[in-house]
């Protein structure tokens, strides 16, 4: 929720901005409303919006033994509130009830007018309003107080006819949650104006001799009406330099230049990196694969090649993979055992087919690995009886529940994602080695860290009945609730 306020934010001071420097001397009141209001339906809208790009393949380490995933869920998150996130809710609290009472108060009024006729045109009788002002359709006004009063309700009625009000009950509404927000009530300030505009435009079709007139003595001020339109909200002297000039089409070079402007920004922003592969893939890929890689590279270094690994279950073919169709392969490796049910499988693809990849050249490009060990011998790979954690994995899986804490800085911010966390089972069932091979910040590596490390002793791995080291990863994924 954080990154959607933050992105949110960023994005409408942006558009405000570009509307300023851009947009406000222009005379197209129409596209000027549509884009006040349409840029801050787009900064709301795209930071909901995902649009992926791929990222770089992360991988696992071979010479390690996956253990099943453990999602950190709802109940793990942590619910205290800080101070100025007190301070917060009790600000927009006050919002709340300053637009409820808003709305009451427009209410009251109605229930309180009189329904008279002006010009034919129908109107509510509000005695010692001392102003006008328009909600929805309903036309407020307190006629012995104008010279003209059919001029008033013309412009009033500019405003119903053009739904003004719905416009400042969109906007209003966003300053609940964004009150700290100075686009959102600059924003406001400029819609108002253009309101204002667009009901003396309307005025003016009808009452263009003494419309001026009634204009230039209007010296009432509204009393607060936030959420209607009144008639003398915009300077009056803006109003009469507008209405001596002439339209003019904004020009296409500044219509290109701002569409192009909220493209990037919305491209930016709605962009999500995703992995080409989602499964536990190479952190630390072997040597083999590896100089492969650099040499196919070499060969060919107008493609692009990557590392994926699968885990293959005896008795499959590799034909079988869903990975192995997904890019063209163009070197298989039957890497580890992971259990006694699996073998990793290494595979360096390209995301072209080239016309070059042949045989005779992949088999070149083979015979020039150089096949060398370097993996650390004293812990072990292939077992016979893996590391268990007393009780089983179960067992283990409730300890981390009851000992792990969603972060409050990753609950906050809105970061989710898993933290691979490797270790060594010792002979003894200690644990050492505990690091985090790939993580994602915001205290979620450090306390899949601090849990683990304070994980009692496991049971050891062992082979032909003798006690061995064994490397393990656990993963942890972080996930909060939708």
């Amino acid at each position: 929720m954080i990154i959607y306020i933050v992105e949110f934010s960023i994005l409408h001071l942006l558009f405000f901005g570009i509307y300023k420097l851009m947009l406000s001397k222009e005379t197209q009141l129409e596209f000027l409303r549509f884009f006040l209001i349409g840029s801050t339906l787009l900064s709301l809208s795209i930071p909901l919006i995902e649009i992926p790009t791929r990222t770089s393949l992360p991988v696992v380490n071979l010479e390690a033994t996956f253990l099943p995933m453990f999602e950190v869920g709802q109940s793990t998150v942590e619910t205290s509130l800080s101070w100025y996130e007190i301070i917060f809710y009790v600000i927009t609290l006050l919002f709340i009830a300053r637009f409820l009472f808003g709305i009451v108060r427009i209410l009251h009024y109605r229930k309180n007018s009189k329904i008279n006729t002006v010009d034919g045109i129908e109107v509510r009788e509000l005695p010692n309003l001392e102003t006008s002002f328009t909600f929805m359709k309903w036309i407020f006004i307190d006629t012995s107080h104008f010279e003209n009063p059919g001029d008033i309700v013309q412009h009033e009625l500019g405003h119903a006819k053009k739904l003004h009000s719905l416009d400042m009950l969109f906007f209003h509404l966003l300053t609940i949650p964004f009150w700290w927000l100075p686009s959102i009530w600059l924003m406001i300030k400029e819609l108002k104006d253009v309101h204002e505009f667009e009901a003396d435009e309307y005025a003016l079709k009808t009452k263009n001799e003494t419309y001026a007139k009634t204009l230039v003595h209007c010296t009432l001020k509204a009393h607060g009406m936030n959420l209607a339109s009144s008639f003398d909200d915009a300077p009056i002297f803006n109003r009469l330099n507008f209405m001596k000039k002439m339209k003019k089409k904004i020009s296409i070079w500044k219509v290109a230049s701002i569409a192009t402007l909220v493209a990037i920004s919305g491209a930016m922003f709605a962009c999500e990196e995703y992995l080409e592969n989602n499964e536990m893939v190479a952190l630390n890929y072997s040597q083999e694969t590896q100089q492969f890689l650099e040499i196919i590279r070499n060969e060919y270094p107008n493609d692009k090649f990557t590392v994926v690994v699968d885990r293959l279950p005896y008795g499959s073919k590799i034909d079988d993979l869903e990975k192995y169709k997904e890019l063209y392969t163009v070197y298989t490796m039957v890497a580890e055992t992971v259990d006694s049910k699996f073998r990793n499988v290494e595979m360096v693809q390209s995301e072209k087919k080239s016309t070059t990849y042949d045989m005779k050249t992949i088999k070149r490009l083979i015979s020039e690995i150089k096949y060398e060990k370097t993996k650390d011998e004293s812990v072990e790979t292939v077992v016979e009886v893996s590391a268990s954690f007393p009780g089983g994995i179960e067992a283990f899986y409730e300890y981390i529940s009851k000992n792990l804490k969603y972060p409050v800085q990753a609950s906050r911010l809105g970061v989710e994602g898993r933290v691979f966390i490797q270790f060594i089972v010792e002979e003894d069932g200690s644990i050492s080695s505990i690091e985090v091979v790939k993580g994602i910040g915001a205290g979620c590596d450090a306390e899949a860290l601090r849990v683990l490390t304070n994980s009692p002793k496991w049971i050891p791995a062992k082979v032909n009945g003798k006690t061995i080291r064994q490397k393990l990863i656990q993963n942890i994924a972080f996930k909060l609730p939708s």
